[in-house]
C-alpha cells in the first residue's frame, strides 16, 4: 500500500498560483457568473427552439459573431445595454428588476383656452 501512496506523490503536483488566482477569482465573481451562464442558457434555448443562427442574432444586435460566440460561453460580464439587446432580439425576458411601485401620471387640462394651467396629479396603479 506504501508503494501506491509514494506513486501518487510522485505524480501529485501542488496547485500553481496561476491555478489559486483563477479559483480565488471564480468565488469573488460566483453571482454574476451565474447570472451570465443562466442567460448563456437561455439564449441557446432561443437559438435552438427558433433555428436562429449566432451570426443572425450578432446581426439583429449590432454585434460581432464572435462577440455572441463569448455571451454564450457563459462568462462574459454583460453590461445592462448588452442585456436589453439580447432582451430585445430575442424576446425573452433575461433579467426582471423588481419595481416596488408602479405610478401614473394624469395630465389635467384647463377647461378654457383663458386658464393657462396645468395639475398634474399622480394616482397609485394597482
Amino acid at each position: 500500500m506504501g508503494n501506491k501512496i509514494d506513486k501518487l506523490r510522485e505524480i501529485a503536483q501542488p496547485r500553481s498560483e496561476e491555478a489559486k488566482n483563477r479559483a480565488k477569482w471564480r468565488r469573488e465573481n460566483r453571482e454574476w457568473l451565474r447570472m451570465s451562464q443562466s442567460i448563456a442558457l437561455l439564449v441557446l434555448d432561443y437559438l435552438h427552439t427558433t433555428g436562429t443562427t449566432q451570426k443572425e442574432l450578432a446581426e439583429c444586435m449590432g454585434v460581432s459573431p464572435a462577440y455572441i460566440a463569448k455571451v454564450l460561453k457563459g462568462g462574459e460580464n454583460l453590461s445592462l445595454e448588452t442585456i436589453c439587446k439580447l432582451q430585445e432580439a430575442t424576446g425573452v425576458e433575461l433579467v426582471s428588476v423588481p419595481r416596488p411601485y408602479t405610478s401614473e401620471m394624469i395630465v389635467v387640462l384647463p377647461p378654457s383656452p383663458a386658464e393657462s394651467f396645468v395639475t398634474l396629479q399622480w394616482e397609485e396603479v394597482a
